[in-house]
């Protein structure tokens, strides 16, 4: 169960993880201040950042939320969103000046609103949103991970014993074979040459092969003869081409 759940850090490797929060205001703001958030900065963020950065958001891009006081506050994979009375050190307010990232990435927001950005912070950051929701990062035991199997070196394995080893034409058969038989199974009789070579050319390159390849294919008695013909069928320009009306 352990190692199962480690597999699934892996597989979602700083991914974030959204965990509640709550943190009251420390300063009383104006009924300016909070009329000024209301009007100016808070239908910006709604219109143009909770896509990416609320907790309704598909995916959290950069760690970061931006629909609550907390969360803007403590920010994201790049720091504090917004730091009170500190524009310049805001990463929310470089973005959208395209300083550090390019936020909203369909165009660069009007010098209005970036002059609002600027003022909300410069007076505070007055922000009544309180609860909300957090964004952390998922914490990896690396050493405990490293033992699961895809970091593991390769090691050859032994040839499973199998009884009937006659129509057996390489070592990977026997895998077959031991797979079939503890499920009570037993092997298909041999295909025909006209079979096998109608059974290649459906499956690499979706048509049949044509009278003179069949005759060319069952005529040639020697050992390599199959292994020339998917030789060829991989080397066709219409190798695979059909496959793309199931993708």
């Amino acid at each position: 169960m352990y190692k199962r759940y480690i597999t699934l850090v892996f597989a979602f490797l700083l991914s974030p993880v959204i965990v509640f929060g709550d943190a009251p205001a420390t300063e009383m703001p104006t009924a300016a201040q909070l009329e000024f958030f209301e009007s100016k900065i808070r239908p910006v963020l709604v219109q143009y950042c909770y896509k990416c950065h609320s907790a309704e958001s598909d995916s959290v891009k950069g760690g970061l939320l931006l629909d609550n006081r907390k969360a803007i506050r403590v920010g994201g994979d790049s720091g504090p969103g917004v730091v009170p009375g500190e524009p310049d050190e805001s990463v929310v307010l470089s973005a959208m000046r395209y300083e550090s990232f390019e936020m909203p990435p369909k165009g660069k927001l009007s010098d209005e609103i970036l002059q609002d950005f600027e003022t909300w912070i410069k007076q505070g950051a007055a922000d009544p949103r309180e609860g909300g929701q957090l964004v952390r990062k998922t914490e990896i035991d690396f050493t405990e991970a490293g033992n699961f199997w895809a970091f593991q070196k390769p090691v050859k394995s032994k040839l499973p014993k199998v009884r009937n080893k006659a129509w057996m034409a390489h070592p990977i058969d026997r895998y077959v074979a031991a797979d079939l038989a503890k499920n009570r199974l037993s092997v298909s009789d041999s295909a025909s040459k006209r079979v096998l070579i109608r059974r290649a050319y459906y499956d690499l390159i979706g048509l049949p092969p044509t009278i003179k390849q069949q005759t060319a294919f069952i005529n040639d008695s020697s050992p390599d003869a199959f292994s020339k013909v998917i030789e060829t069928l991989l080397e066709s320009k219409h190798y695979g081409e059909r496959w793309g009306r199931h993708w």
